[in-house]
């Protein structure tokens, strides 16, 4: 009899246990598949810098594809033509006012009229030009990457709002920016932008950002790689005068290490 209650008790104690014990196992189980996804990322070095949480980086990915490059780079050039314009009746008369009162030029005036009368309903002017027109650029459009180069640096830091920033911050941004455009202009060059391919012959006259000096191998690269693909074009004599004025200050090595880049950027894959 002693027995039987013995065996009674032992089993609704393995009753009870099992009923409080295996739910706590179950949700253990759940928690690790749910944490999954976090750890497979982690596990990657090229995603380490990303979020966790990816759904808006992917739904504003899907909608700047869904916008081609021309349409994006018009909706930045028309930003940066209404920024600066009056954006009420009474503002617009004051600064007529004032324009009539200095003898403006006539035809800055009949210019503002009619930018002001195209940005009136305009409702995105306050919007990042220069971040547009740098998506533009990285989705291949030759003339966004053009326009990049003929921004100011003054404009650049209005539009980026680098004076929240210290002069060494500013310096940074600036230097980040200006790499930036060089490696996209690269990109549209290789698709064949030929503004792309003019601003990168100039600019690395001037400028290499990575080694903040002057680099004629590059220049006379683009110099090469330009009249390999562009016979058609209607600049074709001027870059000609381009690369023979750099071969004539430049050794004969580093005239074939430009040789060999240009032949490198034509059959690049």
């Amino acid at each position: 009899m002693r027995r039987t209650h013995i065996g009674l008790l032992a089993g609704l104690c393995l009753s009870i246990c099992t009923v409080v014990f295996y739910p706590k196992e179950h949700n253990s189980a759940e928690n690790i598949k749910v944490s999954e996804p976090i750890v497979e990322q982690d596990l990657h070095p090229d995603r380490a810098n990303q979020p966790l949480n990816t759904t808006p980086q992917l739904s504003e990915q899907k909608q700047v594809q869904a916008v081609s490059p021309e349409a994006l780079f018009m909706e930045a050039v028309q930003v940066r033509q209404c920024r600066s314009v009056p954006r009420t009746d009474k503002a617009f008369n004051q600064w007529l006012d004032e324009a009539l009162s200095r003898d403006e030029v006539h035809e800055i005036v009949e210019t503002m009229k009619a930018r002001y009368q195209r940005c009136l309903g305009n409702t995105s002017r306050d919007e990042n030009y220069v971040e547009k027109l740098m998506q533009a650029a990285q989705m291949g459009s030759d003339e966004a990457a053009d326009v990049l180069w003929r921004l100011a640096p003054k404009e650049v830091h209005q539009a980026l709002k680098f004076s929240t920033l210290t002069r060494d911050e500013q310096v940074a941004r600036m230097k980040a920016f200006t790499a930036q455009k060089y490696q996209v202009t690269e990109q549209v060059a290789l698709l064949g932008g030929e503004k792309a391919i003019l601003q990168l012959i100039r600019g690395y006259q001037y400028l290499d950002p990575d080694t903040g000096g002057q680099d004629y191998i590059q220049a006379l690269a683009y110099s090469h790689y330009f009249l390999q693909t562009r016979q058609d074009s209607e600049v074709y004599s001027r870059v000609e005068w381009t690369r023979q004025h750099l071969e004539q200050r430049m050794t004969l090595d580093e005239i074939t290490r430009a040789q060999q880049l240009a032949n490198e950027l034509q059959h690049h894959e």
